[in-house]
């Protein structure tokens, strides 16, 4: 990993998660993701959302199976809550582009948890809005 896991904050620790997937970097990612990871997706077109579940094998397997450049999560708008006790919130407004093309937009959530020392990412959830040829505030409005 680039920088000592245990000197990133949550929001450092989901770029970093961002930054393995750009590069296909599947190592990287399985050292963020907590054992019991897990991840969910509302997808599809309005008349036919669905939900999307993975678990943390299948995200690292996913990120091995990339080509490095192929993916990129450009995050418009940030924000972070952690609890003194060990558990933080990760929140951000997205736009995914897939080989240098906008693809899709909307919002991200990261549940973190302080685990010996370094924030690992317990849960994801997204909603994944697709542009075909709309502006990402058109389709993806900020709240």
């Amino acid at each position: 990993m680039a920088a000592a896991a245990q000197d990133l904050s949550p929001l450092q620790t989901v770029e970093l998660l961002r930054k393995a997937m750009a590069q296909a970097d599947a190592a990287t990612a399985a050292a963020l993701l907590h054992a019991d990871y897990r991840g969910v997706s509302h997808q599809g077109a309005s008349e036919q959302r669905h939900v999307y579940v993975e678990t943390r094998d299948k995200a690292v397997r996913d990120i091995a199976a990339l080509h490095a450049g192929e993916w990129q999560i450009r995050f418009l708008k940030t924000s972070t809550l952690i609890d003194s006790n060990g558990m933080a919130h990760v929140w951000a407004r997205y736009v995914f582009y897939y080989k240098g093309a906008p693809n899709h937009c909307g919002y991200e959530s990261y549940g973190l948890f302080h685990d010996r020392g370094t924030w690992k990412i317990i849960s994801f959830a997204d909603t994944d809005n697709v542009l075909k040829r709309r502006s990402v505030d058109e389709v993806c409005p900020e709240d």
